[in-house]
């Protein structure tokens, strides 16, 4: 599992994407605030999508790396609610991202744990489209998803 970063190519092909990271109440990318996520690239029946690594993940659904003492926060980690479909190589930067050496080594050993959990989520989230499980739809695990950019690719 290689952790790598976004090229801005990406930024500037999909601005049309709500629900990312870094756009701001107006859905415009936020000046200077790209960042270059680390992301780790997974494969999903074909498609690519990379998943950033966030710092204070309060909800949605995660892959925690490193918790957090605060109390509304989870902790460090993948979150799968902001993963975004990589439909371009370039768009992922060769540039490796550098994160704490055990950290790294905890996303290397659960590799294949990480990437069940994420076609786990995004089959519920499949499965809750296709009959409009609203209860499913506005919970904080699916209600600021990124899926929701990508329902012909997901073949909703």
């Amino acid at each position: 599992m290689q952790l790598k970063k976004l090229d801005s190519s990406f930024y500037e092909d999909n601005t049309h994407l709500i629900e990312v990271l870094d756009k701001d109440k107006y859905g415009n990318w936020e000046v200077g605030k790209i960042r270059g996520y680390g992301v780790v690239v997974i494969d999903f029946k074909g498609l690519k999508f990379a998943i950033p690594l966030r710092t204070n993940i309060k909800y949605g659904e995660a892959y925690i790396t490193v918790r957090s003492s605060e109390q509304d926060i989870k902790g460090k980690g993948l979150d799968y609610s902001k993963a975004v479909l990589i439909v371009q190589e370039s768009y992922i930067s060769n540039e490796d991202f550098k994160i704490p050496d055990a950290e790294h080594k905890k996303l290397l050993d659960k590799e294949h744990f990480v990437t069940a959990k994420f076609e786990k989520y995004v089959e519920r989230y499949r499965q809750a489209v296709s009959v409009a499980d609203k209860n499913i739809l506005n919970s904080n695990k699916y209600r600021y998803t990124t899926l929701t950019n990508y329902h012909a690719e997901l073949e909703i």
